[in-house]
C-alpha cells in the first residue's frame, strides 16, 4: 500500500502575528504550506490554484502595483474583487467568461503539460530490507501560460510584463510554498488580437517548474511473517 506525506498540524498565524496587518488587509502566507497541497498532493489544478492565489493577493492592494501606468488604472477602476465587476479579471480557462473580459483588464490561466521524467530505472529508489518497503520517486516538467487581456495591445504588454516580474521576482517563495524543484519565468510572448473578444488584445506570460515527486510502497506484512518454517527443515537430523 503506498503512502504520502502528513499533513501539518500548526494553526495558522498567531494572534501577535494577526495584530501587525490592518483589518481588511491580506497577511499573505498564513500556513507553513498549502493545505490542499499536503492533502492531495502537487497536480495540474493545485499548481493552477496556487499562482492564480499569488496574482489574486499580488492585484488585492494598488500599492503593490509595479507599472504606474497599470497601477492608476487599477486605482481608477478597483482591484481585483470576488464580484461581476471587479476591477481586473483573474480567472483559470475552465472558468474564463470573455464578456467579463470585454471593459476590463483581465488574465487567464492555462496549465501546460505535465512530462515524467525518471530517475531510475522502474522509479525505483531503493529498498529496506527488514521492512520491505520499496522507495520510488521522479519529476514531473510542467509548464502554465498566463494570457494578459486589455484593450488595447500597450496595455496588454505592459499587464503581462507586471505578470512576469511578480512570478520572477516570488520564485524563490513560490518554490518553497509549493515545493517545488524549480520555478522559473520562460517567455513573454508578442502581442495579438483574441479571436473570442471583439476589442481584445493578448500578450502570453510562460512559465516552467519541476514537481519532485516520491513515494512508498509498504508491504501489507513484515517480510519476515513471509518466511515459512518447515519443521523437517528445521529439526532435520534430530
Amino acid at each position: 500500500m503506498p503512502t504520502q506525506q502528513e499533513c501539518p498540524t500548526t494553526p495558522p498565524n498567531s494572534g501577535a502575528t494577526e495584530a501587525l496587518y490592518p483589518v481588511g488587509t491580506i497577511p499573505g502566507i498564513r500556513t507553513e504550506k498549502l493545505s490542499a497541497l499536503c492533502s492531495y498532493g502537487q497536480s495540474p489544478l493545485v499548481m493552477q490554484g496556487a499562482l492564480r492565489q499569488v496574482l489574486i493577493q499580488h492585484f488585492s492592494d494598488a500599492r503593490n502595483i509595479l507599472n504606474a501606468t497599470l497601477r492608476g488604472r487599477i486605482e481608477r477602476d478597483g482591484v481585483w474583487s470576488n464580484t461581476a465587476d471587479t476591477g481586473i479579471y483573474i480567472e483559470s480557462l475552465h472558468k474564463w467568461r470573455p464578456e467579463l473580459t470585454e471593459s476590463r483588464p483581465g488574465i487567464v490561466l492555462k496549465e501546460g503539460q505535465w512530462a515524467w521524467q525518471r530517475v531510475g530505472i522502474g522509479d525505483t529508489a531503493g529498498d529496506d530490507a527488514r521492512s520491505g518497503q520499496q522507495f520510488f520517486g521522479g519529476y514531473w516538467n510542467g509548464t502554465h501560460t498566463f494570457f494578459a487581456l486589455a484593450n488595447e495591445g500597450a496595455e496588454a504588454q505592459i499587464l503581462a510584463i507586471e505578470i512576469a516580474k511578480v512570478m520572477l521576482w516570488f520564485e524563490s517563495e513560490i518554490m518553497d510554498q509549493l515545493e517545488l524543484q524549480r520555478f522559473v519565468p520562460v517567455s513573454i510572448g508578442e502581442v495579438s488580437a483574441l479571436k473570442e473578444a471583439t476589442e481584445n488584445y493578448v500578450v502570453p506570460v510562460s512559465v516552467a517548474y519541476v514537481v519532485p515527486e516520491f513515494w512508498v510502497l509498504n508491504p501489507d506484512a513484515p517480510r519476515t511473517k513471509r518466511i515459512v518454517f518447515k519443521t523437517s527443515e528445521v529439526l532435520g537430523g534430530y
